[in-house]
């Protein structure tokens, strides 16, 4: 139960980040708008600016978690619906808060009544087109407020089952990949390779070596006319004998 409540509290976190950010940029705005009634106009649509705002922060960070958790080495076993149940629980305080000074809180003062309202609606920020577009009601609250857990469901699905909006809008594309290189911080980097020993030639080797030498030697010195048969070699002399008898 401890991790639910984690991990719902990032969720409220995230939602007072955008809430936060939606009033500072809402001075701007006033001063944009010289009138109430064009501010009025324009508030639901810079509500849904902020919306998209809300929307992206909670489904990227639950897209992230339910990867995280899915995997074996973390041994959690998550539930495709447990994005849900962070977002109910983080909106608990929310609706709480919603709870006691819509239904409970009552002011007979108009002054004190008209800051009431201010600070709900501020804490609202984000999903504060919900409720003008319902004219203020009281039920438009807490309809605002189930738009969290659904975004966290959303973002928790698209983690768990591997979805991606982005894919497909513009396509999968094939992620290339980088060689890797070595910092230049690399310490082995600058170690030296050690050399290679030459082998010693023993004396077999060598005399061998001496004879084919000596052997190639002789071949290449030889001419074609030196080789002389036995049989011609003697010729000349039985012909000189012959002469020497007549």
């Amino acid at each position: 139960m401890k991790k639910y409540i984690n991990k719902s509290l990032r969720v409220l976190y995230t939602y007072l980040v955008a809430d936060l950010v939606f009033i500072v940029f809402l001075y701007p705005l006033l001063g944009l708008t010289k009138t109430r009634e064009a501010f009025l106009a324009w508030l639901p649509w810079y509500s849904i600016l902020m919306f998209i705002f809300l929307f992206y922060m909670i489904y990227v960070d639950q897209k992230e978690l339910a990867i995280k958790e899915k995997k074996p080495i973390y041994n959690l076993k998550p539930n495709p619906l447990r994005g849900m149940v962070y977002g109910l629980i983080g909106a608990v305080p929310l609706a709480v808060v919603t709870a006691v000074l819509k239904l409970l809180v009552r002011f007979q003062d108009e002054l004190a009544e008209n800051i009431k309202r201010v600070v709900l609606n501020g804490l609202f920020g984000p999903l504060i087109f919900v409720v003008k577009w319902c004219n203020d009601a009281a039920f438009s609250y807490f309809a605002a407020i189930l738009l969290v857990p659904v975004v966290t469901a959303l973002g928790y699905l698209a983690g768990y089952y591997g979805f991606s909006i982005r894919e497909k809008i513009f396509g999968k594309k094939p992620v290339q990949e980088k060689g890797f290189t070595k910092s230049p911080w690399n310490p082995s980097l600058n170690e030296t390779k050690p050399r290679k020993k030459k082998k010693k030639s023993t004396g077999k080797a060598r005399s061998t070596d001496k004879a084919v030498n000596t052997a190639k030697a002789r071949e290449t010195d030889k001419t074609p006319g030196e080789d002389i048969s036995p049989d011609t070699e003697t010729a000349p002399d039985d012909k000189a004998m012959d002469t020497d008898k007549a």
